[in-house]
């Protein structure tokens, strides 16, 4: 039995599946019970704020309640172009092969010892997997996943447990 959470609970790995070019926002944005969490962090989730439990509406000078949960959150990428599309879903297929083998890999050894990461077939793969964990950092960032507290001060602690 693994001691980590079914995903998205706490202290559990989000599977490879998770990573896609909808990014963090995308998924707040299909899960937003999850919104409450990242709220400390208005540099990557623009429009959430611990601070806004109620708006003032300057017409009428009154307060509107304000729920995270509604709030909608504007995707990262927006337009690019076909090759860029091509190139960055190539991106996310490789990190998502190393994310998943590594994945697996660090639950199996939890009982034995040391996992056994991905190998690397040549030096190009390995720079174009590192050109991917660019692409990915910025479409999820890791700190706020793992550290993100909602206003009652609980955090997700979503675990990447291995190097990326």
């Amino acid at each position: 039995m693994s001691q980590f959470s079914t995903f998205p609970s706490t202290y559990s790995i989000p599977p490879a599946s998770f990573y896609n070019m909808q990014g963090l926002i995308g998924w707040l944005n299909q899960n937003p019970t999850y919104k409450q969490y990242f709220i400390n962090y208005p540099n990557i989730t623009p429009g959430l704020s611990p601070i806004k439990s109620t708006m003032i509406n300057s017409t009428t000078s009154s307060s509107i309640p304000y729920n995270v949960q509604n709030a909608p959150l504007q995707p990262l990428v927006i337009t690019m172009s076909y090759n860029q599309l091509q190139q960055y879903n190539s991106q996310i297929q490789l990190f998502r092969r190393v994310y998943e083998f590594n994945s697996n890999a660090y639950i199996r050894s939890l009982p034995v010892g040391g996992p056994i990461y991905y190998s690397f077939s040549s030096y190009k793969e390995l720079t174009e997997y590192k050109a991917s964990v660019g692409l990915v950092n910025k479409l999820y960032p890791f700190k706020p996943m793992a550290y993100g507290t909602n206003e009652f001060g609980k955090s997700l602690n979503w675990i990447v447990p291995f190097p990326l």
